[in-house]
């Protein structure tokens, strides 16, 4: 072999080379460029089920989609309080949110009903709405307004009233107290009409308000009680059960669901269903070990005596409350109505 073909085999190699290595490296853009990361806020503690659910929807669409995307949970309130995701959502602050039925209101008002007092029966009830047509209006509707998806639905427990003095055994025990709610319809309009002194306070500020006396009383579920610690502050879970799932969307802006694949997009939902499996295990299997729990923190759980007559007040609420739908008062009869 001459010295010239020498240095030509050389020069060839050398060549061959660099081209493997700018695929190699071609190829690593490529699969860096496939890796999407979403950004998913929720207002509760990491121990609540609503962190673990989305936790389990992370690994599980991770696992489905071979890495290409990573959910990222952020409890606590670290992308905002509820009001600040619902509206970072449509500006490309976030990616997705769980949100309330009324902070969703924002994007799609009809959502607030969800919130209504005395709405659900059982789990199949308010499942057998959001999965069928009622539910398909509004996915649609939502993201033909709002450019806002909804991708799941999370069980949001059953809501009772905590009290720090005194238990409220009776409908009138109730009256005049100041009680901590969310400054979101059907709140303060339920509370009112139990008699109370409804007290918008945001979710963050809760224990401190309880704990200087602020309020009397909270709207809360059992596992916020417990997740929150709000047994240090107030001494009486009051059984009222005024709200039962109230469903909260898992929301997501439709910019970001676009940069997934088809195959991706479906596995998000996949992920999300399953998370959402585990919250309604969690809150309908879980809840008389968590009334223990209570109990073991020093709670005392009262069952009031007259639970229709509670039942009544919130009724008269109603088409007070139509107006925070979209004034639809006979919605609510065909959702409560609704064979599942």
């Amino acid at each position: 072999m001459t010295i010239t073909e020498t240095m030509t085999r050389r020069r060839m190699l050398a060549l061959s080379g660099a081209t493997l290595a700018a695929t190699a490296l071609l190829g690593t853009g490529r699969a860096f460029a496939q890796a999407t990361t979403l950004r998913v806020g929720h207002v509760l503690a990491p121990t609540h089920q609503f962190h673990l659910g989305l936790e389990l929807a992370a690994k599980t669409l991770a696992a489905s989609s071979a890495g290409r995307v990573d959910l990222q949970v952020f409890p606590s309130s670290q992308l905002g309080t509820e009001r600040d995701m619902n509206v970072a959502i449509r500006t490309g602050g976030i990616d997705m949110l769980l949100a309330s039925p009324g902070g969703a209101s924002v994007h799609l008002k009809e959502l607030a009903i969800l919130d209504a007092p005395y709405l659900f029966r059982d789990n199949a009830h308010w499942q057998a709405v959001v999965d069928g047509e009622i539910g398909q209006g509004w996915k649609e509707r939502m993201l033909a307004e709002s450019g806002v998806r909804i991708v799941g639905w999370f069980h949001r427990g059953t809501r009772h009233v905590i009290s720090r003095n005194g238990p409220y055994e009776t409908l009138g025990a109730i009256a005049g107290q100041k009680v901590r709610v969310a400054d979101l319809p059907p709140y303060p309009q339920v509370f009112q009409g139990f008699g109370a002194v409804p007290t918008p306070i945001p979710f963050g500020e809760m224990y401190q308000a309880l704990e200087a006396g602020v309020v009397d009383g909270a709207d809360a579920p059992l596992d916020t009680i417990l997740a929150q610690k709000l047994f240090e502050v107030a001494k009486y879970v009051n059984l009222i059960a005024w709200s039962f799932a109230a469903p909260g969307p898992i929301l997501m802006a439709d910019a970001s669901w676009q940069m997934l694949s088809a195959e991706d997009q479906q596995g998000l939902e996949a992920a999300i269903a399953e998370g959402s499996a585990l919250v309604t295990a969690a809150f309908t299997e879980g809840e008389e070990k968590v009334k223990a729990d209570l109990q073991a923190a020093g709670m005392t759980l009262v069952t009031p005596t007259d639970l229709d007559a509670w039942r009544e007040a919130a009724a008269k609420a109603i088409p007070t409350l139509a107006d925070s739908w979209g004034g639809d008062v006979e919605l609510y009869a065909r959702i409560r109505d609704y064979a599942a």
